[in-house]
């Protein structure tokens, strides 16, 4: 089934490339030629992106913000994983994850931006557990991460007892009903979560951010030109300065986390 419904999202993404005329990814000309940017995003990933609901994401709300800035129009290509990207006639993708001190340039025509945020993982607890202060203090039980991740890597190599789940949300279901001692999970979620759950479980601001657990998102520009990139950066330096995109992932429930530098 699940396959079924990534060659239905891609045929219906390769139809909206046919219909704009233009090859996979553009240069700066291109692109206010078309008129258009195309953003390919996942259609069921909130707080990053969704489609047909009243918020579509906080990912397509910086789009939004860029395209009209850029004096084009948004235009969103609905794929369930990055790699299809291409084929699906993308120019850019919202999340791009860069390890701080990473120069930005890419790889070939494909480029990133300059951050616009700063992300990672964090420790949460169940609301109660206020004598928690750092990850040493869980002794009672196990720690919630998502199969695979680097969390679960890290913590199964520091021996420390952890549960595995398919994905954040479950963690934190987990987490707030007490079925694990605490969990590690990206702050976008955990801000989403607690927008729509209040006081459900609690971060643990004191536990010291572990550095392989931290990294920047920037704007991935596809088959592009230096002089988009170029263009995007200062867009995303005014939209910084003048506090949209904080204010954009506020309305989330989550807080705004500068670039780290290195």
């Amino acid at each position: 089934m699940k396959r079924r419904a990534v060659l239905v999202t891609l045929v219906v993404a390769g139809a909206m490339a046919m219909a704009t005329g233009r090859a996979t990814g553009a240069p700066l000309a291109a692109v206010r030629d078309s008129g258009t940017l195309t953003v390919c995003a996942h259609p069921d990933a909130l707080p990053f992106s969704a489609q047909g609901l009243a918020q579509p994401g906080f990912q397509l709300e910086i789009a939004d913000v860029l395209t009209k800035r850029l004096g084009v129009r948004l235009q969103v290509n609905w794929i369930v994983y990055s790699r299809h990207a291409r084929r699906a006639n993308c120019d850019a993708v919202m999340g791009a994850i860069v390890q701080p001190g990473t120069p930005p340039e890419g790889k070939g025509t494909t480029r990133l931006t300059r951050s616009y945020m700063g992300s990672g993982y964090v420790l949460v607890v169940p609301a109660r557990r206020t004598e928690v202060r750092r990850l040493e203090d869980v002794k009672d039980g196990k720690v919630g991460v998502e199969h695979a991740s680097w969390p679960h890597y890290v913590l199964s190599q520091r021996t420390i007892p952890t549960a595995s789940y398919g994905s954040q949300p479950e963690i934190l279901d987990a987490v707030a009903g007490e079925a694990v001692a605490a969990g590690f999970v990206t702050g976008p979620y955990v801000g989403w979560y607690l927008k729509q759950h209040p006081g459900s479980v609690r971060v643990v601001e004191s536990a010291s951010p572990d550095p392989e657990f931290q990294w920047n998102v920037a704007v991935r520009l596809l088959n592009t030109d230096q002089a988009l990139v170029d263009t995007m950066n200062r867009l995303i330096g005014e939209l910084i300065s003048a506090g949209t995109i904080p204010k954009i992932l506020e309305s989330y429930g989550i807080t705004y986390v500068p670039p780290a530098t290195p």
